[in-house]
């Protein structure tokens, strides 16, 4: 396919007439790809969360990072840089400002995680799960259906049986992941919007390399970092700048092309899931009942969610053309 201007992708009617050539049986088969693009994605950062783990440990959080997008940003750089030459400043306006809605995120959750427990900040960034409807809710004054809302509310307390031990108290750390919480759920809304108008690659390039300079440049202020933090985690940085950054936002980027942003952070909740699961597997957790429980009250939710979207989706994606 040519190449096109990519910061709008404002041919309207030029993907009106693509999505028209598309038979119903494709239309569902391509949101079906969009959603497993999704969970592909929080499936990758839940089996990250191990490597991350160990290589937060034995380096300074927030240059963990800013070298880790670094590392995704240049493995993608010799695919993205032809799109790059084609971006207006509309188009590097988008993939600056999501970025850094991106790097407010990590920080924010980095920063907070000092002060309270893993369970308690994992329960309080899946909160995103509710924040993206109500967001779109209240900017649109489209809300979602019914079940849709169900389905919210029902993984919304599968992560909690999953993911809190003891007392909810709020102090600093909470307050400060509950602000990050808030850059998730605006990150996921800003993907949305830009998926459908801008080239998949230089959109998550400006992503990736965004949160990484403002993560390092963060860094060297407050934490001055040990430049080299050993050989294993230099690999665990490479595996997850790799994997965790630039394959799974890529996935996240074609997959919310075509999902409404509601179900896409339903989806991507699916990483909590997978991260307990893959901490059972490896020895850190055991099964539980209460894991059970959780683990069956998200995927129901999940289910629910999907079923209550799948007919007259609200705030769905935009159709974008084919190529990424």
């Amino acid at each position: 396919m040519k190449d096109i201007p990519v910061a709008t992708v404002t041919t309207a009617s030029w993907r009106r007439r693509w999505c028209e050539r598309l038979k119903p049986r494709d239309l569902a088969r391509l949101r079906l790809l969009a959603e497993g693009a999704l969970v592909g994605a929080a499936l990758i950062w839940g089996l990250n969360f191990v490597l991350v783990k160990m290589a937060v440990g034995q380096m300074a959080p927030i240059y963990y990072v800013g070298v880790r997008f670094l590392v995704g940003a240049l493995f993608l750089l010799p695919f993205s840089w032809r799109q790059m030459r084609l971006l207006d400043r509309r188009g590097w306006f988008v993939g600056l400002g999501v970025g850094l809605l991106l790097f407010g995120g990590f920080v924010l959750q980095t920063v907070g995680l000092i002060s309270t427990s893993p369970g308690v900040s994992g329960f309080l960034t899946s909160l995103y799960v509710i924040m993206v409807p109500m967001f779109v809710g209240i900017a649109t004054g489209r809300w979602p259906s019914f079940m849709v809302w169900v389905g919210v509310v029902v993984v919304t307390a599968g992560l909690a049986v999953l993911s809190l031990y003891g007392r909810l108290a709020f102090g600093w750390g909470e307050v400060l992941t509950l602000l990050a919480t808030v850059f998730w759920a605006l990150h996921i809304l800003g993907v949305a919007y830009g998926s459908t108008r801008l080239q998949a690659m230089a959109f998550v390039q400006l992503q990736l390399s965004t949160c990484a300079v403002l993560s390092l440049a963060l860094s060297f202020i407050i934490e001055r970092p040990v430049l080299f933090p050993g050989w294993a985690a230099t690999g665990a940085v490479l595996w997850t700048g790799v994997m965790g950054s630039l394959v799974a936002y890529v996935l996240m980027v074609l997959g919310q092309r075509h999902t409404p942003p509601t179900l896409a952070g339903v989806l991507m909740s699916l990483e909590a899931v997978f991260a307990l699961g893959f901490s059972i597997l490896v020895g850190y957790d055991t099964v539980t009942m209460r894991s059970l429980l959780g683990f069956g009250m998200v995927f129901a939710g999940t289910t629910v969610a999907r079923l209550g979207s799948e007919k007259a989706p609200q705030m769905a994606a935009e159709q974008a053309p084919p190529a990424p």
